[in-house]
């Protein structure tokens, strides 16, 4: 799998190993519940690390749809620059060539985002954009400018969901019972620190311990201890993307019966370890099993 961006794949660079496997297809507008609820929508194609963006969108709460046209898989991140950072020096400081994240990256604003994305699939969100100035980060860094609006706004309408899951230190809180099928989440950010939600699907049942091997292993013939799927089995499904803390965040995803391991992949400024290592991973069912 292709790496996030190249500048933290120095931190973890092993995170990202989860391989990508064939999986139902993202719905079409058409179908999708998001797509259906009149927001204002930012369209973005990615391809093999290369991202087209509109210049500029309005602010408000926003419908991502998040087209993946190449043959890589994409996790990407969404980040909203500090004021006193320039969007040449943002760009330049995320780019293919930086080696380590900027001092004032955590000063950013993650207001959350689609999550993996896989090759012919698009992912939604729905998420609120102030003014300001945001970069979309892949293997590079592409910078888009977020306007005030005279329109009337629509952050007062909250969409309808199926559940809501919390974030926090170091894991999540997921609704007391998940049904199959077409649905959409409120996530939001409980903790002190930004945090995101990748939803891996696996064939088998596995634990939270035999899950993280699997998505830490380079060989994607590898099974867990005790038995399980093997790595080429899992395949990411969908989530939120980085969640600064207090901000809340929509997603659609379409669950098949089976398990679900929810992982974090948000690294540690002061470890480089990603949030998954220091334990936050989890494993829950829907339907019957």
């Amino acid at each position: 799998m292709k790496r996030l961006i190249s500048l933290i794949v120095v931190s973890f660079l092993i995170a990202l190993a989860v391989p990508v496997a064939a999986h139902d297809a993202t719905p079409e507008a058409s179908d999708s519940v998001l797509a259906q609820l009149g927001y204002p929508e930012l369209a973005i194609q990615a391809r093999d690390g290369e991202i087209e963006v509109p210049n500029q969108v309005d602010a408000g709460r926003t419908l991502i749809a998040y087209e993946n046209v190449g043959q890589e898989s994409s996790h990407p991140i969404l980040i909203q620059i500090p004021d006193e950072v320039g969007v040449d020096e943002a760009v330049a400081d995320l780019g293919p060539e930086a080696t380590e994240p900027p001092s004032w990256f955590f000063d950013g604003t993650f207001p959350g985002f689609v999550g993996e994305t896989l090759p012919g699939e698009t992912s939604r969100a729905i998420v609120d954009l102030t003014p300001g100035h945001y970069l979309v980060l892949d293997d590079a860094a592409w910078a888009f400018e977020v306007l005030a609006s005279d329109a009337t706004p629509v952050a007062a309408r909250v969409p309808e969901t199926n559940g809501t899951v919390r974030l926090f230190e170091m894991g999540f809180e997921f609704p007391d019972s998940i049904e199959p099928g077409r649905q959409v989440w409120e996530i939001t950010n409980d903790g002190a620190v930004p945090h995101e939600l990748l939803l891996v699907w696996s064939p088998q049942p596995v634990t939270a311990e035999q899950a993280l091997a699997l998505i830490l292993s380079e060989d994607s013939n590898a099974t867990p201890v005790g038995g399980g799927p093997s790595s080429d089995e899992i395949v990411p499904v969908g989530g939120i993307g980085w969640l600064s803390p207090g901000i809340t965040a929509w997603t659609e995803v379409d669950l098949d019966p089976g398990t679900y391991i929810a992982v974090c992949f948000v690294f540690d400024p002061e470890t480089g370890l990603p949030h998954a290592m220091l334990g936050m991973i989890d494993v829950f069912s829907v339907g019957e099993q």
